[in-house]
C-alpha cells in the first residue's frame, strides 16, 4: 500500500527554477506545481536561495493554494563522491547558512571558469556571455552554450565528452562536508535530506554506508519517492530508511517539463515511511 488520495496534501520536495539549473522562473514553476496538484513546494535551487523571494511573493499576489517550503540543493563532498543534500524549512535569513551558501557559490563560479579554461584547451571556444545574467552558472549553462556555439549536437553530447566526471573538461572541486552543509542548516532551523541516493551508481553496502554516516551527523531524511525511479529502487530505499532510522522525503527534481518528470508526479510513499515532513 501507498499514501496516494486526491484529497490528502501533494508534496514535492525537489525543484529547480532558472536561478540553478531549471529553465523556468520561480513564478512559472508556482503555478505550473497548482495545475498539477501539488499543495506544498520546495524549490531547491543548487547552493542557491536567490528565487525563493520571487516564489513567496507570486503565492500572495496570485493567491496560489499552494505552500512553499523554503529549500536550496546542497552539493557535499563524501569519500570520492559528489553528493547532494536538499535542505528544507529554515530560515533563508540565517546567518551560518547565508555565509555556506556564498561560499558554494565561489567554488562554483571558479570551477565554471575553470572549465572555460579546459575547453579553451580542447579547441572549443566557448562564449562564457552565453551565462550573462545568470546567478550562478552550471555545468548545464555550459553546456547549453556549447549547444548553441555549434560544438555540440546535443546537452548529453556535451555532458558524455566533455562535461561529465572524467570527461575532458570536468573540474573535480572539494565541496562542503555533509556534517558542516547539516550545521549550517540545522542552526537555520531546517531539516536535511540526501537527494536522489541512486544518482551516485553506489553499491548497496556503499549505500547504507552514505545514509549511516549521514544520519550520524545529524541528517534526518532520504529521498525515498523520485519521480524517475527503476522499478523496486523505491521499495529498497523505504528499507533502507526503515532500517536507519531516517524520515522519508519525496521530489520530482523537476527542471523543465518533459513528458515521464513532472512537478508532483508518481510520489507516493510506501505506508510504513515517516514522512519527512512530520519531522519539522
Amino acid at each position: 500500500m501507498q499514501h496516494d488520495s486526491s484529497s490528502a496534501p501533494r508534496y514535492d520536495l525537489h525543484c529547480h527554477s532558472y536561478y540553478s539549473d531549471g529553465v523556468l522562473s520561480p513564478t512559472e514553476l508556482m503555478h505550473r506545481a497548482c495545475e498539477h496538484g501539488v499543495t506544498h513546494l520546495a524549490l531547491t535551487d543548487h547552493d542557491s536561495i536567490a528565487g525563493l523571494a520571487e516564489a513567496q511573493a507570486c503565492i500572495a499576489a496570485d493567491k496560489l493554494p499552494l505552500t512553499l517550503i523554503h529549500g536550496t540543493e546542497i552539493t557535499c563532498s563524501w569519500q570520492q563522491f559528489e553528493i547532494h543534500l536538499v535542505a528544507l524549512n529554515f530560515d533563508p535569513q540565517a546567518p551560518a547558512l547565508l555565509q555556506l551558501l556564498e561560499q558554494q557559490q565561489a567554488r562554483r563560479r571558479t570551477r565554471y571558469q575553470q572549465m572555460i579554461g579546459k575547453l579553451h584547451q580542447a579547441g572549443i571556444a566557448v562564449d562564457p556571455q552565453l551565462a550573462h545574467g545568470v546567478t550562478m552558472p552550471t555545468r548545464k549553462h555550459l553546456a547549453d552554450a556549447m549547444v548553441a556555439g555549434g560544438w555540440v549536437s546535443s546537452f548529453e553530447h556535451a555532458f558524455r565528452r566533455y562535461l561529465g566526471k572524467g570527461q575532458q573538461a570536468y573540474i573535480a572541486t572539494q565541496w562542503v562536508s555533509i556534517a558542516e552543509a547539516v550545521q549550517a542548516v540545522t542552526a537555520a532551523g531546517g531539516v536535511t535530506v540526501i537527494a536522489h541516493p541512486h544518482a551516485y551508481q553506489l553499491s548497496n553496502k556503499w549505500l547504507r554506508r552514505l545514509l549511516t554516516e549521514a544520519k550520524s551527523v545529524g541528517v534526518q531524511g532520504v529521498e525515498v519517492a523520485i519521480s524517475t525511479q527503476a522499478p523496486g529502487q523505491r521499495a529498497a530505499l523505504a528499507t533502507f530508511a526503515q532500517e536507519i532510522g531516517l524520515a522519508a522525503s519525496v521530489g520530482s527534481d523537476f527542471h523543465f517539463p518533459m513528458r515521464w518528470r513532472e512537478l508532483g508526479k508518481n510520489l507516493c510513499l510506501p505506508d510504513h515511511c515517516v514522512p519527512i515532513w512530520r519531522v519539522w
